[in-house]
């Protein structure tokens, strides 16, 4: 079934919803990425990103996609089990992850995750393109993976991060120099100049918990080696082992968590 060609109405979760798009990219330890979509109110699948859930007993809500990167018979598969599809041409303007994002604001989206958004160079850099678009917006988003959480600031914007003293953290401007406070790193910053073509702001380290970030001019890449730090939003789940069943996910499609 074609979701868009059919008509289909498509649910439209309260704006707080959490959902979690999955990317064709790494899954590196599948007991984190599960327990991400068992925690999700909408799970998106970006054509690929569905095998990462097919093969672990459940499927996304929805997959995204121009379906050259899905083996058809798994293509056949999400089919058979009711999952809805919004099929794109292969020539197109924007890539499936964008596509997908797209289709999780569209269905009620309040806060999204990416998942398996690690891998190919250009499509990781693609995706911090994504994150900025979506805080140009007003929505929190963030990259998760089992090492590493990333999100995009944009000015003006304060975040306090919930990472244990010790952790690595990063901040790489993003198209031009960003001016930033930093409070409880090792190296704090008044206002200080993140140089766009330098590396000031790579190796710091939280101090103190409650650590600040205040992103005064320009936006920037934060990096926290950690795939616990929510940024202010959504609790990152605790891991699961075995296969999961039932709702939430991965899911029989139709169950989304939190909709009856």
């Amino acid at each position: 079934m074609n979701a868009a060609a059919a008509g289909a109405e498509p649910r439209h979760p309260s704006r707080t919803t959490l959902a979690v798009v999955f990317l064709d990219g790494t899954y590196e330890d599948a007991a984190y990425y599960r327990s991400w979509a068992a925690a999700a109110g909408l799970v998106v699948a970006a054509d690929g990103g569905a095998r990462f859930l097919l093969g672990h007993g459940g499927a996304p809500d929805v997959v995204v996609g121009d379906f050259d990167s899905l083996p058809p018979a798994d293509a056949e598969r999400l089919a058979g089990l009711g999952v809805a599809t919004v099929r794109h041409p292969t020539r197109k303007d924007q890539t499936d992850g964008e596509l997908a994002v797209a289709e999780a604001l569209r269905r009620g989206a309040g806060e999204l995750v990416l998942a398996g958004a690690l891998g190919a160079l250009d499509h990781t850099l693609g995706h911090l393109a994504i994150l900025r678009r979506l805080a140009e917006r007003g929505v929190p988003a963030r990259l998760a993976s089992p090492d590493l959480s990333v999100r995009v600031l944009v000015a003006r914007a304060k975040v306090v991060l919930e990472a244990e003293p010790r952790t690595r953290v990063s901040l790489v401007p993003l198209g031009a120099d960003a001016v930033v406070t930093l409070a409880g790193f090792d190296y704090s910053l008044a206002r200080g100049v993140l140089p766009a073509a330098g590396c000031l702001g790579l190796g710091n380290f939280v101090d103190a918990p409650g650590a600040e970030i205040d992103v005064h001019e320009g936006a920037v890449a934060v990096l926290v080696e950690s795939g616990r730090e929510s940024f202010g939003g959504a609790p990152a789940p605790q891991s699961r082992t075995g296969p999961v069943t039932g709702a939430p996910g991965p899911r029989a499609p139709g169950d989304a968590a939190g909709n009856g």
